[in-house]
């Protein structure tokens, strides 16, 4: 037998400082003095920085109108008064908001193909089981019958569109830099003229699309429809909505808003809100630990309090 074959095997590790756990660590005691300083700093820190949060969301000028009810699908040239309750500095950004669009649905999330959407002329039926059930016309293999793009997001684009006036004045609304700019640049390019396959989306370079296919995390959600480099007055903007698209068969809602922002984005306070409350439940914690600690000391390190002398 060979001698190495004789040799005994071993699961002991290597007798180093990694694999034995000798490496140097440093391993903080909480006392109650840092713990106490601690808590009162965080909460000192948090309730100004949520109250600036708040003031920021406050001084938002966001106007919303719900519209489906009114002008229902299929309706081309439907007119509606939008109130702004203040002057809204440029820009101004119009979103279109759904309410009850699960976006975030599994199913619907993988139902894309990226190499498609980058523009990769992809002919193999099996690259594109995720696109279920929008793969192709009939279900065929043959990649004449494909869809360009495939899948649920691209088939159930948002299609509704809006102008806008004021004083019989028209509001010129820019639609170039709605969508993020990694997304343009990187990930949707359009295919090859002579690619097979039935067009679903003429243009996949189209910022209206790009906007669509980013899938929101939540049912209700707002994206943006375009930026409006000018100021609007205070006063009545007549919105003008061609409405193609149903929201009826999953009991949903349409919204036009129109919104200005702040360093901290658009109206949401929930932030600040946030800030504010851990600020406080820290800071009278620290003053309770505080007071506990000067009316009833603990000593460091008294063997009495451990599990075998109770």
């Amino acid at each position: 037998m060979d001698s190495k074959d004789s040799k005994p095997q071993s699961n002991r590790p290597a007798n180093t400082a990694f694999k034995q756990q000798r490496l140097k660590a440093w391993e903080p005691i909480l006392t109650p003095t840092p713990v106490i300083i601690s808590f009162i700093v965080i909460g000192i820190v948090f309730i100004p920085i949520g109250a600036v949060m708040i003031s920021a969301s406050n001084s938002v000028v966001e106007s919303s109108l719900r519209y489906d009810e009114v002008c229902p699908a299929g309706v081309s040239n439907c007119v509606l008064n939008m109130t702004i309750p203040k002057d809204m500095k440029a820009p101004v950004y119009l979103y279109y908001r759904l309410d009850n669009f699960y976006q975030n649905h599994r199913r619907y999330v993988k139902s894309r193909n990226d190499d498609q959407l980058r523009g990769i002329v992809v002919t193999d039926y099996d690259k594109l089981k995720d696109c279920d059930p929008y793969i192709s016309v009939n279900d065929s293999s043959n990649p004449a019958n494909f869809y360009l793009p495939c899948g649920l997001i691209a088939r159930s684009m948002f299609n509704d569109t809006f102008s806008l006036q004021q004083n019989n004045i028209s509001i010129p609304l820019q639609k170039k830099g709605i969508a993020w700019s990694s997304d343009v640049d990187k990930k949707f390019k359009n295919p090859p003229n002579d690619a097979p396959g039935v067009r679903v989306i003429q243009d996949f370079t189209d910022e209206d699309f790009i906007v669509w296919m980013r899938t929101a995390g939540l049912p209700d959600f707002k994206k943006l429809y375009r930026i409006i480099n000018q100021d609007i007055k205070a006063g009545t903007v007549f919105v003008n909505i061609s409405s193609n698209y149903p929201v009826n068969s999953f009991e949903g809602k349409k919204y036009v808003v129109l919104s200005t922002t702040t360093w901290i984005g658009g109206k949401n306070p929930f932030l600040g809100y946030a800030y504010i409350v851990v600020g406080v439940v820290c800071f009278f914690q620290g003053i309770g630990f505080l007071i506990k600690h000067k009316v009833a000391p603990r000593k460091l390190g008294d063997t009495k309090y451990l599990e075998w002398n109770k």
